[in-house]
């Protein structure tokens, strides 16, 4: 690394002597540093304010609290008042959504019940028609084989056994 050498007043050589020792960095090192920072942040130390960092932070920090209290009063809380009115409207299209399906259920169940005693009824019904149709079917039957028995007293030709054997 080449070394080069700057020409400052003794008043500003004994301040970077006292800086150096603050910071506890060599001259050129803290010269870099200062360098960097200057290009880094863009001030320019020859048109700087003498004012007392600190109060320009208070001042700065007075805007962007007083920044912050404008958004708050102009987008957050009509945004929040906004987002408890949306929900407040769905929880109330949920209940009545809610309403409607228990209701919904309900005929359901209904039909269904309904549907169902019907239907068994005429199940019931259907069951006592074939009770008597079976009843009327053996009656006939039984009159068949009387009638083969009369036919056929001595049961030479074979007709009772015959009808017998067809109905069983």
């Amino acid at each position: 690394m080449k070394k080069k050498s700057i020409l400052i007043k003794e008043f500003h050589h004994k301040e970077l002597v006292k800086i150096s020792k603050t910071f506890g960095s060599q001259y050129g090192d803290l010269i870099e540093s200062m360098i960097l920072y200057f290009k880094k942040t863009g001030i320019n130390p020859i048109e700087a304010i003498n004012e007392n960092p600190a109060a320009m932070i208070k001042v700065l920090d007075k805007r962007i609290v007083s920044f912050l209290k404008v958004q708050e009063r102009d987008i957050l809380k009509p945004l929040r008042s906004e987002v408890f009115q949306q929900s407040k409207e769905q929880k109330e299209q949920f209940s009545i959504l809610s309403k409607w399906v228990q209701d919904a259920i309900i005929k359901v169940n209904n039909l269904d019940r309904d549907r169902t005693k019907i239907i068994t009824k005429e199940l019931s019904e259907l069951k006592e028609e074939l009770n008597k149709v079976e009843i009327k079917i053996n009656k006939q039957q039984e009159a068949f084989i009387e009638i083969a028995q009369l036919i056929d007293t001595k049961n030479k030709s074979g007709i009772k056994g015959t009808l017998k054997s067809l109905f069983e």
